[in-house]
């Protein structure tokens, strides 16, 4: 029988798989110990599927394939690319095979579908861990980039706001004309965006939420304030509609930012003396409010990258493209979720869904 003979010939295994590794897909300068780290636990699950399908006793320990993902995880912090580890499992079924026609056994193919399933199990299991932990680590180095450039942009902010408190305390600029508020809240708005990316990069768990008591009526007005400034400027009419009031349980500074995001952005991108519409309305479980433009639509494939970072929607206008994915991940850290629905050559719709659970009707 199969697992027998590698049984008996462990270590011959072993030296076939290094064999076959050494200098090729691993660096010859390696140490061993690293090289087969996790390796002979991996042949022995091999043997325990072997001895299963050939009817007998399994030997007890971790599940079949269960070891590779300690191995995928080693293999990335040791700069192995994602193709050598797959390759590692490859020489491991060559270096099976060739052991057992080296001691004159000669594997039935039940037994070599065996070894197949049980090399592609670990292969799985190997690339799953490298991925997850390769993502989770390119996850950080992004957090740490932005915290950085959040961090950068305090000092220049600060002496902004500070150069209009000074000139607006002096008389220079008018506090109740419209572009100077425009300028106050421009000014602000910067600082809670920056501060919020400090948040988010510092927090481990992604975004932490700080809810509290806030009426529907009063967020939405708000967020009207805001960008009714910049809607007169570009002669845009801004319309709210509101079917029920609800007081809701949610972190006002993250979902006034989401909202605001939508709103500028639709007021950004809407043709002059067009509407904008901001309607909310209670849906069952879940409160739903609508931001519908008058862009002209959307150009064919943005709809499916509408919410990706970086991403313009429209490239008549200026902007980082970073607004919808900002919005996208506030509503998201509420349980809600957010989409567009395409209005051929007339706009489109931005539609929020935030769970009732999260509030009190």
């Amino acid at each position: 029988m199969l697992h027998d003979a590698l049984a008996a010939h462990r270590d011959q295994v072993m030296r076939a798989w290094v064999s076959l590794v050494q200098g090729t897909i691993a660096p010859e300068s390696m140490p061993t110990i690293e090289l087969v780290d996790h390796v002979p636990k991996f042949l022995d699950e091999v043997i325990a599927d072997l001895r299963a399908a050939a009817g007998e006793p399994a030997a007890a320990g971790s599940a079949p394939g269960e070891t590779a993902r300690g191995h995928g995880e080693q293999r990335l912090r040791l700069g192995f690319s994602l193709d050598a580890v797959v390759r590692e499992y490859g020489a491991l079924r060559d270096a099976i095979i060739a052991t057992a026609l080296a001691v004159e056994i000669a594997p039935s193919f039940a037994e070599l579908h065996c070894v197949f399933s049980s090399t592609i199990t670990g292969i799985a299991r190997a690339v799953s861990e490298y991925s997850r932990q390769r993502d989770a680590e390119q996850q950080r180095l992004h957090n740490e980039h932005i915290a950085f450039i959040a961090h950068e942009l305090r000092n220049p902010l600060a002496s902004a706001m500070m150069a209009h408190e000074v000139l607006s305390s002096q008389g220079h600029i008018p506090p109740d004309i419209r572009p100077a508020v425009a300028l106050s809240r421009g000014l602000a708005s910067m600082r809670d965006l920056i501060d919020h990316a400090l948040s988010i990069a510092r927090s481990a768990s992604g975004i932490e939420l700080h809810r509290e008591r806030v009426e529907l009526a009063q967020l939405l007005a708000e967020v009207e304030l805001v960008a009714e400034a910049e809607a007169e400027v570009r002669g845009v009419r801004l319309h709210a509609h509101r079917e029920q009031d609800t007081t809701l349980e949610v972190d006002r500074r993250l979902l006034c930012s989401a909202l605001n995001n939508l709103v500028r952005n639709a007021v950004k991108y809407t043709a002059p003396g067009t509407d904008v519409e901001i309607r909310s309305r209670l849906d069952g479980t879940h409160l739903v409010i609508e931001i519908e433009d008058a862009c002209g639509g959307l150009p064919p494939g943005k709809i499916e990258a509408a919410f990706a970072p970086f991403v313009r929607l429209n490239t008549r206008e200026t902007g980082s493209g970073l607004g919808l994915a900002i919005a996208k991940q506030a509503i998201e850290a509420h349980g809600g979720t957010i989409r567009v629905q395409n209005l051929p050559d007339k706009g489109c719709i931005f539609v929020v869904e935030l769970p009732i659970s999260a509030s009190t009707i």
